[in-house]
């Protein structure tokens, strides 16, 4: 029976992997979602010293060789996220259209024990790391910005970890990263642009994939110490697809050559940052521990959000060039646990992230701040080989004044003010545990008594 519900769950978080958003920037910076597991989450994502589940495949390959047997989880993130905008000069407020995003993960490790000597061991994972999903009223403030926008990508990871001594051990892996919709619906500027007739309207949708890399050490120097780091590098994403305008007004001023309607093809570049992260963990016995993590972001690397297009013209080009110049940004985690019985843990943390975008290219698209998160869990072991993780995580934004004339000298229209943001929502992991089936037949083996065989004697 528990099999049947391991195998249930595992099959509605692909159908929801496909067809659901990505969460905006859950538990990072930028639209990073460094948001794992339930367990990791639930303290901070101060784990990487301390490898608990199979999604240690991304936040440390290191630790796959620290998971026995082998492992798999399936998880599911249940969020809601508001932006508040606050327009100083005519007071009026705008706020994202309030939805529940479902975010799903998968993870296994395989580790074969005394097979390969205890010193080998593989894992793959399978979620989306960044991301994006926010809804505006199309007559708002965001209706030239983007009143709908999303980045919704699948990220496949291939690990493996190995113990060099019995202190010292280390990972690495492959990333395949696949956006398979990127793209945002506005209102296009006509009347910003050649000063008659209405608003038209605009969408770009794209796609395309990736390739990025993981590795990880993991040191034990000394009893109840442990040391960490973890590194995942830069990725550029290229994706490509369709822009369509509708409704131009005097399209030929503008450059078009066809109007009112108008389809061109757009491709685009989306550089994924790299990251570091060191961690001390102090874990005295079993029953509790803590641990701090420092990182470092490169968001340096988005340094625009640029369209080109096969039937480009001066008009569309000065509207797909979208400056961003973010900054490589600090993030702190702390957090721990306490193990209240053989089967019942309970874990919290806190995290700090710092905004990456300057004030001057903060919109409705990305509204970063610095961000300070809160979150707390607990762990219930319904079997010896199941085991059921729930967090929660408040997050709550910055206020934070903006000023971004760039998208008023495009469209006459400013989105300056205050953005306020909140970040909610729970997190559920389930993880089951299997015996390596050839690591419990060698164990078998290793174990059957020897019989001597004596020699047949004859007949007297």
């Amino acid at each position: 029976m528990m099999k049947k519900y391991v195998s249930g769950f595992l099959v509605l978080a692909f159908i929801l992997l496909c067809k659901n958003p990505a969460a905006y920037a859950v538990g990072s910076s930028g639209f990073e979602n460094a948001s794992y597991s339930a367990k990791t989450l639930g303290q901070g994502n101060a784990t990487i010293a301390r490898p608990q589940d199979p999604s240690t495949v991304l936040s440390n390959p290191a630790g796959i060789i620290e998971l026995d047997g082998i492992q798999s989880s399936v998880g599911l993130q249940n969020l809601d996220f508001r932006i508040i905008h606050h327009n100083k000069v005519s007071g009026d407020e705008n706020q994202n259209a309030g939805k529940l995003i479902l975010l799903p993960s998968f993870y296994l490790t395989a580790n074969p024990g005394k097979l390969l000597d205890d010193r080998f061991a593989l894992g793959v994972g399978v979620n989306s790391p960044f991301g994006l999903s926010s809804k505006f009223p199309s007559i708002g403030m965001a209706r030239y910005t983007g009143y709908k926008n999303s980045l919704r990508m699948v990220a496949t990871t291939i690990a493996g970890s190995a113990r060099v001594t019995d202190w010292f051990d280390v990972g690495g892996g492959a990333i395949n990263y696949y956006i398979y919709d990127y793209g945002q619906i506005f209102n296009y500027p006509n009347a910003a642009i050649v000063g008659a007739g209405a608003d038209g309207r605009a969408l770009t949708d794209t796609s395309g994939s990736g390739w990025g890399w993981n590795c990880g050490i993991l040191l034990k120097p000394l009893a109840h110490h442990k040391l960490a780091m973890s590194y995942r590098s830069r990725a550029d994403v290229k994706v490509d697809g369709r822009v369509v305008i509708d409704d131009l007004v005097l399209g030929g001023a503008q450059g078009y050559d066809t109007f009112p309607h108008f389809e061109s093809g757009a491709h685009s570049d989306i550089p994924l940052p790299w990251n570091l992260t060191l961690g001390y963990a102090y874990e005295p016995s079993k029953k509790w521990a803590v641990e701090t993590n420092f990182g470092i972001t490169g968001w340096n690397v988005f340094a625009d959000q640029n369209f080109t297009f096969d039937r480009g013209n001066a008009t569309l080009n000065a509207l797909g060039t979208i400056p961003r110049d973010y900054g490589a940004t600090f993030s702190f985690h702390s957090g721990g646990h306490y193990q209240l019985s053989d089967r019942t843990d309970f874990y919290g943390g806190f995290a700090f992230y710092e905004a990456a975008s300057p004030k001057n290219h903060v919109d409705n698209f990305l509204p970063d701040a610095n961000r300070y998160a809160w979150t707390m869990g607990t762990s219930y072991n319904l079997t010896d080989r199941t085991r059921i993780d729930f967090s929660y995580m408040f997050m709550l934004f910055a206020r934070r004044n903006i000023s971004n004339p760039g998208v008023f000298a495009k469209t006459a229209e400013s989105i300056d003010g205050r953005y306020t943001s909140i970040l909610h929502g729970a997190f559920i992991t389930f993880t089951y545990k299997f015996d390596f089936p050839f690591e419990k037949s060698h164990k078998d083996s290793s174990r059957a008594p020897r019989i001597e065989m004596s020699p047949r004697s004859g007949p007297s």
